[in-house]
């Protein structure tokens, strides 16, 4: 019966890799969960966001009124022009099941199905599960966006939340957020004939970044979290100029920053313009502001982090030790993910927890490893049961 079991789990995660769902393209992998959600005998609602992207909701309910579980994990991938080989092939070789999205995050969702079903074979006595395929979650988040508003619309509060992103098994409780920034310097024309470097706005913005890999680096040192560590910025773009016999007169650079919780978009703008105003030339300008680049519809990448006695932790804590044995580590989470948007703005207490390794998301040979894949799915169950029937009578 086991083997069974593990052969149909394995098989349902490989059918939905095989299924093409690279952002913006989500409507196959949506029509087959769909499907999947009926035959486990949940209730099924699709809503759509304002782009025609579909959300898919199983809903699993209890005989009695309980806690609401959210488990949410998202049905877009990453493209494939970079992957070698066949992106959907499936394929297993020593013990882990090989192709685009099999890690980041199709492994973590189909686990919260597997665990949804076992759950639907127990009968659940009490409590409701919901399960959330999201889209768009690679590029702008619409996905859980809309399922926070609909709930909201429904009435439903959820008590707590998992994200089923990889993290080797191990619970993700806080996580930097998110920022893109704009540095803009204007100087001012010149003839090539003459030196003009304080009037170049590639060389003055050269100052800019200088200052921020040393100054702004150590300031931000001195700013630390707990779990999350310091604040750290990746210079990802550069433009600037026109052509090589013209003085530059405009040079912009986008950087990708990680914000500690407290801090503000006013702060974090503030704290650069002074630092990039300090260097340049008198005659040049400088701006700072929010890139448009990924920039969410009125909302912001927010950091996050949640207690750790609150109840879902110790749940999934005392679920692990079941099915494993050992402790399930706490901490925080490298990278920024809807569990975000579901704490911030859901006001659902939301944890990440999913099979596999970040380090392959998004790599030329994408990968899951099939025990951590079999493992969360019972886990997903174990904790989802307890969670659902505690001081339930």
């Amino acid at each position: 019966m086991e083997i069974d079991r593990e052969k149909k789990e394995i098989r349902l995660l490989q059918e939905m890799v095989r299924i093409p769902s690279v952002s913006g393209s989500e409507h196959q992998i949506a029509d087959f969960l769909e499907e999947e959600f009926r035959q486990v005998g949940m209730q099924v609602k699709r809503v759509m966001t304002e782009e025609g992207q579909p959300l898919i909701l199983g809903i699993l309910q209890g005989k009695k009124k309980g806690p609401v579980l959210v488990f949410n994990g998202h049905t877009d991938t990453h493209p494939v022009e970079n992957y070698r080989g066949d992106p959907y092939s499936a394929s297993i070789r020593e013990g882990k099941l090989f192709g685009r999205g099999s890690v980041d995050m199709k492994g973590g969702l189909s686990a919260m199905l597997c665990g949804a079903r076992r759950l639907a074979d127990q009968g659940l006595e009490a409590g409701t599960l919901i399960v959330a395929a999201v889209p768009d979650e690679e590029f702008l988040s619409r996905g859980t966006t809309c399922l926070i508003t609909y709930l909201k619309g429904q009435g439903i509060q959820a008590d707590a939340g998992i994200v089923g992103e990889p993290t080797g098994l191990q619970i993700g409780r806080a996580m930097r957020g998110v920022s893109h920034i704009d540095i803009m310097v204007t100087g001012y024309p010149g003839h090539t004939s003459g030196q003009n470097h304080k009037g170049n706005a590639i060389l003055q913005m050269g100052r800019v970044l200088r200052v921020m890999e040393e100054d702004i680096t150590k300031q931000y040192e001195r700013r630390k979290h707990p779990l999350l560590g310091t604040p750290i910025f990746n210079v990802g773009l550069i433009q600037g100029g026109e052509k090589p016999n013209v003085v530059a007169e405009h040079c912009r650079v986008t950087l990708l920053r990680r914000d500690l919780p407290g801090e503000t978009l006013e702060q974090i703008v503030e704290e650069i313009r002074a630092a990039a105003a300090s260097v340049i030339d008198e005659n040049c300008q400088v701006s700072i502001s929010e890139s448009e680049i990924q920039k969410r519809p009125g909302k912001r990448r927010l950091p996050m982090e949640i207690e750790s006695e609150s109840k879902v932790i110790k749940t999934l804590i005392r679920a692990g030790r079941m099915v494993g044995g050992s402790e399930l580590k706490t901490g925080m989470v490298p990278f920024w993910c809807d569990a975000s948007i579901m704490t911030n703005e859901g006001g659902i207490p939301t944890v990440v927890f999913g099979p596999g390794d970040i380090a392959c998301a998004h790599s030329p040979e994408e990968w899951i490893d099939l025990e951590q894949y079999q493992k969360a799915a019972e886990i997903y169950a174990n904790m989802a049961w307890e969670f659902l029937h505690e001081g339930i009578q």
